[in-house]
């Protein structure tokens, strides 16, 4: 386990302390069955991935108070994201966090910590789908800022095939300079992307990017 994982592991454990049981659940009765609603209001970890998995996607108006329920699976749903074992796309996540409000949690600061390790983390795994992480935790705390920077100052080949091959994609399918990140594109952040990708030291980008990011400015 590299010191990135050991990081993100001890976050997850620190958040994973906060999980309790809360109070009755109430929720859509088309979607879940009482017994289903009975087990969302006991131990987090009791819940079966697959009702973890569908109250993880469903629409903040399924629930009476979907902040309060929200805030109890974090903890598993996060361990779940971070690890690649939740059935729900990590953007999608992302704009389930800012609905439940998660800034204003007790001990909000833990999800903030989790978040902070899963990028370092993101970038020196050679199987991890940095882009999509950027998305989810750019969308989560509302900006992409402090996570290019951090990318674009961890001089590893690892991030850096991370970065060429993102900066690759959002160049030749003409995503810039109108990106947008997020399940629902609610985040803007082309003209950010743009400046930022104008500043990386040559070496990160080669002769076909220079020639698209030269084109995207003249244009």
């Amino acid at each position: 386990m590299t010191t990135a994982q050991q990081r993100l592991h001890h976050a997850l454990d620190a958040l994973g302390r906060t999980a309790r049981p809360g109070p009755a659940v109430d929720g859509c009765g088309h979607c879940y069955a009482p017994e289903e609603l009975a087990l969302l209001s006991g131990p987090p970890d009791l819940i079966p991935d697959r009702l973890l998995h569908s109250v993880a996607a469903k629409s903040p108006d399924h629930w009476v108070d979907f902040p309060t329920l929200y805030r109890r699976l974090a903890p598993r749903l996060l361990r779940q994201l971070t690890t690649r074992t939740l059935a729900v796309d990590g953007p999608l996540i992302a704009a389930r966090l800012v609905s439940a409000d998660w800034t204003s949690w007790h001990r909000a600061e833990l999800v903030r910590d989790v978040l902070d390790a899963w990028w370092p983390a993101t970038l020196a795994d050679p199987t991890a789908n940095a882009a999509e992480v950027l998305e989810t935790v750019a969308v989560v705390t509302g900006t992409a800022t402090p996570w290019l920077t951090t990318w674009a100052g961890t001089r590893t080949p690892t991030a850096e095939h991370h970065l060429t091959r993102t900066v690759d994609d959002w160049l030749h399918l003409a995503r810039l300079p109108d990106l947008r990140l997020g399940f629902y594109g609610e985040l803007p952040v082309g003209p950010e992307v743009a400046a930022w990708i104008a500043d990386l030291p040559p070496h990160l980008l080669d002769a076909d990017q220079r020639y698209w990011l030269h084109t995207l400015y003249q244009a």
